[in-house]
């Protein structure tokens, strides 16, 4: 394998181990964590809050409505059971019995909009449930074959890793440095030419340079400064 033969394929070898690198992270995150889930268990817990503020608005107005009745029967046992004679009395109690009244009417309306908002959230709290239990039941079913994919892409990077120290280590600590700094400055260090022309500038190579790289040398492009490699 010639000079640059090997450096093109060592910056092969690299963007393929970055690749997978990458891969293997967001795997090895889907096994972890699953936001799909995370958010539709988080909105449970929102609604559930909800009907629980709900219910708890709806037994107080029960509460009420009882104790209005609670008054409205004490104040009908006195109006008529014959202990009240006095004629004011009696008006004073009949009057409070219209005004309770009046306020019982409110608060049973007020009763019924609050079933129908507790009813209403029940159900959201329902499908929600419903819709964690799929996601977890989908999570669970994917996560056999996530493994694997995970073990299958540790050993891929394990082996792409072995390629590339094997790559470093023939070519020379001086060589590879070279490489580096190019790669670093240039994004990508190795480029091809075809039909003349470098591919990291675009510009025709001349013929000395060319037959140098085709030759395998260690070539810099004279226009952008990139090695330069002829299949």
């Amino acid at each position: 394998m010639s000079l640059a033969s090997r450096l093109y394929r060592l910056q092969t070898t690299e963007f393929q181990l970055r690749d997978k690198r990458r891969a293997l992270k967001e795997i090895a995150a889907r096994l972890n964590t699953n936001p799909e889930l995370s958010a539709a268990e988080e909105a449970l817990v929102s609604i559930e809050s909800r009907l629980e503020a709900a219910r708890k608005n709806q037994r107080k107005l029960e509460w009420e409505v009882e104790d209005l009745n609670a008054k409205i029967k004490g104040l009908n046992d006195k109006l008529y059971g014959g202990s009240v004679r006095n004629p004011k009395e009696l008006v004073s109690l009949q009057q409070d019995v219209q005004s309770i009244t009046r306020h019982l009417s409110g608060k049973e309306e007020k009763l019924i909009e609050a079933m129908d908002i507790s009813e209403s959230i029940e159900a959201e709290v329902e499908a929600a449930r419903q819709k964690v239990s799929t996601l977890k039941a989908a999570w669970e079913d994917e996560r056999p074959g996530l493994q694997r994919l995970k073990d299958s892409t540790e050993a891929e990077v394990f082996q792409l890793a072995e390629t590339q120290q094997d790559l470093r280590d023939k070519l020379g600590s001086d060589k590879a440095q070279h490489y580096d700094l190019l790669a670093k400055a240039k994004g990508v260090a190795v480029v091809k030419v075809e039909q003349g022309r470098c591919k990291g500038c675009n510009l025709t190579v001349p013929d000395g340079l060319y037959q140098r790289a085709r030759a395998g040398d260690m070539v810099e492009c004279a226009s952008c400064g990139r090695l330069l490699y002829v299949e």
